[in-house]
């Protein structure tokens, strides 16, 4: 408005608010004043506002006027002649505008409380059902029947996934009670053979002994069942402790090679004096994570468990290599082998195949193999020699995959035989 004035005067100025505020839709309102506080032209209440001129604008309360609302946005200015110049901003839109957008704060707000609550009284009721589950299928389970299971509503949420690891859980505890009730059942039914017949020659020298020669005869007969008595006992706490992980914290970098090797030339004299013959077939550098003297043992074990249930001029053959990441030792022989629907039991402890019960041994070899195993994180397999036994054991290579696919280069290191 000042530019207009410079350009084209008071009747420029004048010409220009008439516009304006002829306007059907106008927000700013105008007025000149004179001296003597009487409006020239434009909105008349704004003459109280032209006795002090102000640099900014201001808002002020407005006591009059046709279209009168609580406060406008004020400003003034002097001009020549002692007259004023007075523009004003009717606040009325932006107060109409926050009340839309208050109200509109409010309806959302509203709703958005109403949509919370029903939406939080879905998801608790959801929820609290999916707890419930949870704690009637853990009554059931506390009252006896183990083959309860968490059901899964399939949407792959977190709890989805939680109620599955707690199956899992279940199951592995289910498959420890059972283990557990299989060896309890086991010891029962294995140890009480033994046990009858040792009362038995005890009774017999005590009715029938007429010498001290008899005696010493019943009494050496006695500690011999005793001392199966005890490593049998021996062998299950081995067990125990191997399957209870508390040799894993020995664990150091192992040659397997060097293991089986050292196996092999203990068992070498004896397989030779049974008429069988060994063969190995080792790379070099077999490393992995492991127990040695456990190792040891597992092989010792396999070792035993091919003399005692092989025929003379039979070949043993022990095998290690590099495969894809893993080592893999072998122990196969020509003999007998293993019916395939049995292969998943000879691990079980003191199972054994019925043509092997004459046979000297408490059922816990392949039960100490398979601890063994699992505490090393390896796998193992019982598969056809064609014909015979072949026992694969798949473990994880600490050679950083340096052998992987190493399966060449093998060396048959010793074949030895009697016939």
């Amino acid at each position: 408005m000042l530019a207009e004035y410079r350009r084209h005067g008071m009747e420029g100025l004048r010409s220009t608010i008439e516009e304006r505020s002829s306007a059907a839709k106008r927000r700013l309102q105008y007025a000149i004043v004179n001296a003597e506080g009487h409006v020239l032209i434009g909105e008349s209440y704004l003459a109280e506002f032209a006795a002090t001129s102000t640099a900014r604008p201001k808002i002020v309360p407005r006591s009059n006027g046709e279209d009168a609302t609580d406060q406008i946005l004020v400003g003034s200015t002097a001009l020549a002649n002692g007259l004023t110049l007075v523009v004003a901003d009717n606040l009325e839109s932006v107060e109409d505008v926050e009340d839309v957008v208050l109200n509109g704060f409010f309806i959302a707000l509203g709703l958005a409380l109403v949509l919370g609550l029903a939406a939080g009284t879905l998801f608790t009721r959801s929820l609290l059902k999916r707890v419930d589950h949870v704690s009637r299928t853990a009554e059931a389970i506390i009252a006896g029947d183990l083959s309860q299971r968490i059901a899964l509503t399939g949407s792959g949420d977190d709890f989805d996934r939680l109620s599955a690891t707690l199956n899992t859980m279940l199951d592995r505890i289910a498959d420890l009670l059972e283990s557990l009730r299989q060896v309890s059942s086991d010891i029962a039914h294995d140890l009480r053979t033994p046990l009858t017949h040792l009362r038995q020659r005890l009774e017999s020298a005590k009715a029938r002994a007429c010498s001290p020669v008899d005696y010493q005869r019943a009494i050496d007969q006695a500690i011999e069942n005793a001392d199966q008595l005890l490593e049998t006992f021996s062998a299950l706490l081995r067990i125990a402790q191997i399957e209870a992980g508390a040799r894993r914290a020995s664990f150091r970098l192992v040659d397997l090679e060097e293991v089986m090797r050292t196996v092999a030339d203990a068992y070498e004299p004896t397989i030779e004096d049974g008429g069988r013959a060994l063969e190995l077939q080792l790379a070099d550098e077999l490393p992995i994570h492991g127990d040695r003297e456990l190792l040891i043992q597992l092989f010792s074990n396999l070792m035993e468990n091919a003399l005692r249930h092989t025929p003379t001029k039979t070949r043993i053959v022990l095998r290690g290599f590099h495969s894809r990441g893993t080592v893999i030792a072998e122990v196969s022989d020509d003999g007998p082998g293993i019916p395939e629907p049995e292969r998943d039991r000879v691990f079980r402890r003191f199972y054994r195949l019925e043509r092997s019960r004459t046979t000297a041994g408490n059922g816990l070899g392949l039960s100490l193999v398979a601890a063994v195993t699992d505490l090393h994180q390896a796998v193992i397999e019982l598969s056809d020699s064609k014909p015979g036994l072949k026992i694969t054991l798949r473990f994880p290579d600490a050679s950083s995959g340096t052998g992987a696919g190493r399966e060449n280069g093998l060396a048959v290191s010793c074949v030895s035989h009697s016939e």
